[in-house]
């Protein structure tokens, strides 16, 4: 029982992070996750399901919740930001290139 209630606490902080709010009982995915939970606190044979199957299944949607905010933020994190140029890509994997001698910006190219 205790480990059911933590699997739905959870799934009630990741609703949070999705929704972005507090107040989750506006959420149709709260109202229907909530009722999941109620639905099979009696299982067993008035269900014909194992008793574990529905935090089997809770566990499982929750694991998806999590990887989906997951992958999102490395995206974000991670996203090309399109052309590079040289000096950009080096300061990302962290060297520096050589500094341009001031002589060279102010010849006239050869002809």
């Amino acid at each position: 029982m205790a480990a059911t209630r933590e699997v739905f606490r959870q799934l009630m902080r990741e609703l949070k992070l999705i929704y972005k709010t507090d107040n989750l009982h506006n959420v149709p995915a709260y109202a229907y996750v909530e009722s999941q939970f109620r639905r099979f606190q009696v299982t067993g044979e008035k269900e014909c399901r194992g008793k574990e199957e529905a935090k089997h299944m809770a566990q499982t949607y929750l694991c998806l919740l999590k990887s989906v905010r997951l992958q999102e933020e490395l995206n974000a994190q991670y996203k090309g930001k399109g052309e590079r140029s040289i000096e950009s890509s080096a300061r990302m994997v962290g060297l520096a290139l050589p500094q341009k001698p001031a002589d060279l910006d102010n010849t006239p190219p050869p002809r």
